[in-house]
C-alpha cells in the first residue's frame, strides 16, 4: 500500500512538474513579451553563434529568457539557418516568430529609424549619414526628396491632400517616423511607398471614422488638421509624455475655439528652415502664414513628421481650459489657464533655451 501510494506521489509530481515545464515553455516560445506594437532594428553579423543572437535578442527586450532561446533554436535546427544581415523585428513579435524571421535576413538590407517629430529636410539628412547601400545601389537624401515630391503619390493614397499646400514638401507629416528595413535595389521610392504604408496602417479607419465625429475636448476633425496638430505637438512637447502631449494638443484646440492665434514658435522655425535656436525679435514679426503668432489659424501644411503617440494625443486630447505652456530650464513642461500666472510661472521657473 504504501508503495503504491509513493508511487501516486511520484506520479503526480511528475504530472505537476510536465504540466508547469509546458507551461513555462508555451509563455516563453509563445507570448510576446509587449501588447505594443514598436519596431526595433536587428543586426546579426557573420559568424554570429546563436547564444550570441539570444543575447542580444535578451538584451534588446525582445525575448524574455536566453535559456528558452537556446532549446527552441536547438529543437527546431533554427541555429544554423540564421542569416547575417539586418533585420525589423517587432516588440509585439513571439520567440517563435523571431526565430523565423532571423531565418529570411538578407546581407545588403540595412535599417533606419526615423525620429518621431523631424521634418522630411531632416530625414533626407539621416538617409544621407546612414549610407543606404553603396553605388550604384544608394539612396541618397537628394533622391528621396524627389520622390516624396512625386503627384502621383496622392492617387495611390487617399489620405494624402489633393492639393498640397507646399511645392518644395508637398506630403510633410505622412512620412511617417518608424524603423525600416531597407533595400537598397529598391530605391527612394520603395523606402516612402514603406512610410505612407505605415501611415495608413496607424492612422487606421477606425481613426477616420472617429475623428469625423466630435469628442470630448475636441471639434469633428480631418486628417489633414490632425496631422497638423501633432506635427507641433511633436515639435514642442518636449516631455514625451502622453500627458504633456495630450496637454499641449488640448491648448490648441482651446485657442482655436475662442479664435486666439496659436503662438507656437516651432511653425516660425519651419519656414526659417531649421530647428533651433529660438526666433529672433526680428523674425517673430515675419508676414508668413506660418507665423502663428501673427496669424490664426492653423498653418497651412504640417511642420514634421508626428508619430502615433502625437497623432493619439491629438485625437483623444483631455478636456482642459488651458491656455498656455512652457518649458522651464530644467525640461518641465508648465500649463497654465490665464497669462498672469503664465508670466509668474516664467519668472519663477526660467524659460529653457533663454
Amino acid at each position: 500500500m504504501r508503495r503504491l501510494i509513493a508511487v501516486v506521489v511520484v506520479l503526480a509530481i511528475l504530472g505537476f512538474l510536465t504540466s508547469r515545464g509546458i507551461d513555462w515553455w508555451n509563455f516563453n516560445v509563445n507570448t510576446p513579451l509587449s501588447s505594443s506594437s514598436h519596431n526595433v532594428s536587428f543586426h546579426i553579423d557573420p559568424g554570429e553563434t546563436p547564444t550570441q543572437i539570444g543575447s542580444d535578442l535578451y538584451d534588446l527586450h525582445l525575448i524574455r529568457s536566453t535559456i528558452a532561446f537556446d532549446l527552441y533554436t536547438r529543437v527546431t535546427n533554427a541555429g544554423p539557418k540564421f542569416q547575417a544581415g539586418s533585420f525589423v523585428l517587432n516588440a509585439n513579435m513571439s520567440l517563435s516568430q523571431i526565430v523565423s524571421a532571423l531565418q529570411h535576413g538578407r546581407p545588403d538590407e540595412k535599417t533606419i529609424t526615423f525620429p518621431e517629430g523631424f521634418p522630411l529636410r531632416y530625414q533626407a539628412q539621416l538617409i544621407d549619414d546612414k549610407k543606404l547601400g553603396t553605388a550604384p545601389n544608394l539612396i541618397t537624401g537628394a533622391e528621396y526628396l524627389k520622390a516624396a515630391k512625386d503627384p502621383t503619390w496622392a492617387s495611390k493614397y487617399k489620405f494624402l491632400p489633393a492639393q498640397p499646400g507646399s511645392a518644395d514638401f508637398p506630403y510633410e507629416g505622412y512620412l511617417f517616423p518608424d524603423t525600416y528595413l531597407v533595400d537598397p535595389a529598391v530605391g527612394a521610392r520603395g523606402l516612402i511607398q514603406e512610410q505612407l504604408d505605415q501611415f495608413a496602417t496607424i492612422f487606421s479607419a477606425d481613426w477616420q471614422a472617429q475623428i469625423a465625429q466630435p469628442a470630448t475636448g475636441r471639434p469633428a476633425e480631418d486628417i489633414r488638421s490632425i496631422v497638423i496638430l501633432a506635427s507641433m505637438v511633436d515639435r514642442e512637447a518636449n516631455n514625451k509624455t502622453a500627458t504633456d502631449r495630450g496637454n499641449v494638443c488640448s491648448v490648441y484646440y482651446n485657442r482655436l475655439k475662442i479664435n486666439m492665434t496659436l503662438g507656437v514658435d516651432a511653425t516660425l522655425l519651419y519656414a526659417l528652415g531649421r530647428l533651433t535656436p529660438e526666433p529672433t525679435a526680428a523674425e517673430l514679426i515675419l508676414n508668413t502664414p506660418y507665423n502663428t503668432r501673427t496669424h490664426g489659424g492653423l498653418p497651412p501644411t504640417p511642420i514634421s513628421n508626428p508619430g502615433k503617440a502625437a497623432l493619439a494625443a491629438c485625437i483623444n486630447p483631455p478636456k482642459t481650459n488651458l491656455l498656455f505652456y512652457f518649458t522651464d530650464k530644467q525640461g518641465t513642461t508648465h500649463f497654465e489657464t490665464n497669462e498672469q500666472d503664465f508670466e509668474r510661472d516664467k519668472q519663477q521657473y526660467g524659460v529653457g533655451g533663454s
